[in-house]
């Protein structure tokens, strides 16, 4: 419910909302924003909100164990997202570190450095502060970079996210080709789909429609999606001439969100860095393919050449080439579109959510034999 949630938000939620289902407690410690509860129950989660977003390794410092004696846990999750908290620390529960991606140098390219730089230290010194903690990610890339870093593999598990036609796209799901969808909008377009910020590649998405445009006047991009860079585009495509061929929806509903990537030609996904790729799974439900950046996560949910194209990350020119082979090849379009749609389909929110309990289990057994 944070105006600045995410993927990896909608992750915790999706998978942890089933746990309930499955009948277990659940508590979120999380953080307030303006206009929410202290406490409140949310599609069965246990929600208890306090303190800020740069002050919440504090705040866990401070009241993790207080929780622990009201609610008495019987293990712990970390979601690890830009910051540890060192929750193991506070409360001698079993502990599993949940993560989506790590940012590394990418970090660099989406804020300033004092905060750039302690992020990227703070994930320098996971593997000497979690030594015996089990970890899970969703994408084989992320387990790859936590190897990297140091932490054991063994302790590594994959879980995907899920991907499921939600309520709110199934009427949208209706046209058997990406021909189809175009032929009845009044103007072609591409879609670009997130927050707006530097990591996800905004400035690569424009500057290749950019290049794409001069030979494809009557293509359009929509850039969906609210976040803090997006005041700065208008002026930005003033001077490029291509005030008229953009248009910012801002924030939109989720039917709304389904009903203008149900009509596009493809998702742009641009960013510098995924855990996974939500967006690419949402896209690929309606039969739409994705022209995304060769990178950790969207690599493991974009297969290149088959429902997808992969380019190289930043290269505006190469993500151009790809805009261009989605929109002459009709065939191509369609053919990536039915091959992402059927991938899509192979991942489950109730596989990931049973997967995720066992591991949770296996975490509580393992503690208790030592």
């Amino acid at each position: 419910m944070h105006p600045a949630a995410g993927g990896a938000e909608k992750h915790l939620h999706r998978i942890f909302s089933k746990i309930v289902e499955m009948g277990h407690q659940v508590v979120l410690f999380t953080t307030m924003f303006p206009g929410a509860k202290d406490r409140e129950i949310v599609d069965g989660i246990q929600v208890v909100r306090k303190g800020g977003d740069l002050t919440f390794q504090l705040t866990v410092a401070m009241n993790l164990k207080k929780l622990d004696r009201e609610f008495n846990f019987d293990v712990v999750v970390e979601d690890l997202n830009k910051l540890p908290v060192f929750a193991h620390w506070f409360v001698r529960k079993p502990l599993l570190v949940q993560m989506h991606h790590l940012w590394r140098k990418s970090i660099f390219s989406e804020t300033v450095f004092p905060i750039a730089f302690g992020v990227w230290f703070f994930e320098r010194i996971i593997p000497f502060f979690y030594r015996t903690q089990p970890f899970v990610v969703v994408s084989p890339s992320t387990k790859k970079e936590l190897a990297e870093i140091g932490v054991d593999e063994c302790r590594i598990s994959v879980i995907y996210n899920g991907s499921e036609m939600p309520p709110a796209a199934a009427q949208y799901d209706k046209c058997a080709d990406s021909r189809e969808s175009n032929e009845n909008a009044q103007m072609p377009y591409f879609i670009w789909l997130s927050r707006v910020h530097r990591y996800k590649g905004i400035w690569t998405a424009l500057e290749a429609f950019e290049i794409f445009s001069k030979d494809h006047p009557e293509v359009q991009l929509k850039i969906v999606g609210d976040g803090p860079l997006l005041k700065k585009l208008p002026a930005w495509l003033k001077v490029r001439g291509l005030d008229g061929k953009v248009e910012m929806t801002g924030f939109v509903p989720a039917a709304r969100k389904y009903e203008l990537l149900s009509s596009s030609l493809a998702l742009l996904q641009t960013s510098y860095k995924e855990g996974w790729g939500l967006t690419v799974m949402e896209a690929a439900q309606l039969r739409k393919t994705t022209i995304a950046s060769d990178v950790p996560g969207l690599r493991d949910s974009v297969r290149d050449g088959e429902t997808g194209i992969l380019f190289p990350s930043g290269d505006a020119a190469a993500c151009a080439k790809a805009m261009e082979r989605v929109y002459a090849d009709g065939e191509l379009r369609a053919n990536l579109g039915v091959a992402a749609k059927r991938y899509a389909e192979s991942f489950s929110w109730d596989k990931s959510a049973c997967e995720t309990l066992e591991l949770l289990q296996r975490t509580v057994e393992e503690r208790v034999r030592k």
